[in-house]
């Protein structure tokens, strides 16, 4: 039998590292996440929770991301409905937050943001599933066309209190830059995590999921084929966690990957992988 992740995974946070704290700092709170822990080190981030969702860590003599590197494409904040989505791009409106674009994906709408060191923030809200083009293989319809900003900013009520991000918000989804589409991708991600390849969108991203969602992580090659792995001191991604519903789920993803050769490594509650591109990826335990 084909080996699937749980069904019932969802991601949990991103760590980012970071050339000036205190500027990521100020412009993350100024988006709307609140802090829940901060120390000269790191800053810990919920938004619209006490759950962790973004970590910010300072390292020494940490650099630029070279251009057209592998790496992060942008992590998505999943906002509960249309109504919290016209919320947060009003009030992120009023402050002149740095759009650098919008998107409607057929089973979402998303708003495209860049923080000042370079790194690519999603906001979006998912449209019910059945509005969602899915074909009998289980393959999911996407593009990117216009939103219609009109019909979402209809929704926007300028008396709600600006609080931050709503309750319910979650990261919905990780975007990644690699270097190719390889045999290797597919060895890691689909055989060894057990995703689904939910999306090969015209052979240059492919969008893989557990549970039937449209993508938990998306894989690019738009920075070109062969694209370099960004320097180990680059600012940008470090890992990202991804919350099984229980021990036996992880139990049954570390034979697998003990299977298919995939390396690890493993702690209590945690199993801590690295795809080819030096992603890494912390499974761990959480009731969802």
């Amino acid at each position: 039998m084909t080996f699937k992740l749980d069904p019932k995974m969802q991601l949990g946070y991103v760590q980012l590292r970071v050339q000036s704290l205190e500027t990521q700092k100020k412009f993350y709170q100024a988006l709307g996440f609140s802090i829940i822990e901060e120390s000269s080190q790191a800053v810990i981030f919920g938004a619209g929770s006490s759950e962790p969702i973004l970590i910010l860590t300072a390292d020494k003599d940490v650099i630029q991301r070279p251009p057209r590197t592998t790496g992060l494409y942008h992590f998505a904040i999943l906002v509960p409905s249309r109504e919290d989505l016209a919320y947060m791009i009003g009030n992120l409106m009023k402050i002149k937050a740095p759009f650098s674009g919008a998107g409607d994906h057929l089973y979402s709408e998303a708003f495209y943001l860049t923080d000042p060191e370079g790194n690519g923030i999603e906001i979006y809200r998912d449209r019910p599933r059945n509005e969602w083009t899915i074909h009998d293989d289980g393959t999911i319809d996407t593009d990117t066309i216009p939103v219609d900003f009109n019909s979402i900013m209809a929704l926007y009520d300028p008396n709600r209190e600006w609080t931050g991000f709503p309750k319910g918000t979650i990261l919905g989804h990780m975007h990644l830059t690699v270097s190719d589409l390889s045999d290797e991708l597919r060895r890691f991600y689909i055989d060894g995590l057990g995703l689904d390849l939910k999306t090969n969108f015209m052979g240059s991203a492919y969008f893989m999921s557990a549970g039937d969602y449209h993508h938990h992580i998306a894989t690019n090659v738009w920075n070109g084929i062969g694209a370099p792995l960004a320097p180990s001191v680059a600012n940008g991604l470090i890992s990202y966690s991804l919350n099984l519903s229980s021990m036996d789920e992880l139990k049954k993803l570390k034979q697998n990957l003990v299977e298919h050769d995939i390396s690890h490594e493993e702690t209590d509650k945690k199993i801590i992988v690295k795809d080819f591109n030096h992603n890494g990826m912390i499974f761990t335990v959480k009731d969802i």
